[in-house]
């Protein structure tokens, strides 16, 4: 079933050392590009969360913004450490009695402002790296069933709109012989208006059957209708990237349509081209929300 490629997804999870909470959103783009904000206790891992992402999803602007919680342990560990402090507090008071300073100014505020920071949360531990796997798969499994859904909901209008399209062609194919048989009186009653009857001779009546022919729409009417089986076959098959290929065969559609518009000047074939087109062009939107 063809996903959609708007959707969200969102997982809470918890890690070694805190909760981790991960949201993805997804829009329609040509191509897959993604976005990863990060933590800057995870920073290191972005890399690895833009494969995860890349061997999910095919298609789309896909922004992934990952939150940090730490837990009172990993808290515990950002805490500076007395022994240092007090080293850090012995050497200032004496650079301020050497250089005249009283040492009141020496508080804790003070040290820590210039304590060394060497906390285990400046950056995840490779063990994290597993926790953080899970959350956004966990995440990306939400987002996945949110856009089935929403592609569901496309492949129903979309399977509407090519019943349409079937209907109009058939339309279209018992008009066209009719259509041809008129064009070929029409030319051969104007000629007989501007030559005289002996000279409408068999070679001309040749040229005007030749002409016939060229207009004749029967070729676009017999691809249209292979056109439309593939995009029917392609929405039914399990297949899940199958956009770019649903966007090729419109285009192939509307070539085949503007062609027989060309050729022919019934008003009647006018008119269906006309409500085919303002449906391949609906298609076309709808198509390119689909991953």
């Amino acid at each position: 079933m063809p996903s959609s490629m708007t959707g969200f997804g969102r997982a809470v999870c918890d890690a070694n050392i805190g909760r981790l909470v991960v949201e993805i959103q997804s829009v329609n783009r040509k191509y897959l590009e993604v976005f990863v904000s990060l933590p800057k206790e995870f920073s290191r891992f972005e890399n690895e969360v833009r494969k995860w992402v890349g061997a999910r999803l095919s298609r789309g602007q896909v922004s992934i913004r990952i939150h940090f919680l730490p837990n009172a342990q990993a808290i515990e560990q950002t805490l500076p450490d007395v022994e240092v402090l007090r080293a850090l507090k012995k050497g200032w008071e004496k650079i301020a009695l050497e250089v005249g300073v009283s040492s009141a100014s020496i508080d804790l505020p003070f040290l820590v402002s210039r304590m060394p920071s060497f906390s285990k949360l400046d950056s995840a531990q490779d063990e994290d790296l597993s926790s953080l796997k899970a959350c956004v798969e966990e995440a990306l499994e939400s987002l996945t069933k949110m856009k089935k859904i929403e592609g569901k909901a496309l492949v129903q209008d979309i399977r509407a709109r090519l019943e349409s399209l079937t209907r109009m062609i058939r339309e279209i194919e018992a008009l066209s012989p009719e259509a041809g048989k008129r064009l070929r009186q029409k030319l051969k009653e104007r000629i007989e208006e501007i030559l005289k009857p002996d000279e409408v001779d068999d070679r001309l009546l040749r040229e005007l059957a030749l002409f016939a022919e060229k207009v004749d729409v029967s070729e676009e009417i017999t691809r249209f209708h292979s056109h439309l089986e593939q995009f029917k076959e392609l929405i039914s098959s399990k297949e899940e990237a199958i956009g770019r290929k649903m966007d090729f065969l419109v285009q192939e559609m509307g070539r085949e349509i503007n062609t027989v518009a060309s050729k022919s000047s019934e008003p009647g074939i006018s008119r269906l081209v006309v409500d085919m087109k303002s449906e391949l062009e609906k298609i076309r939107e709808q198509i390119q929300n689909i991953e």
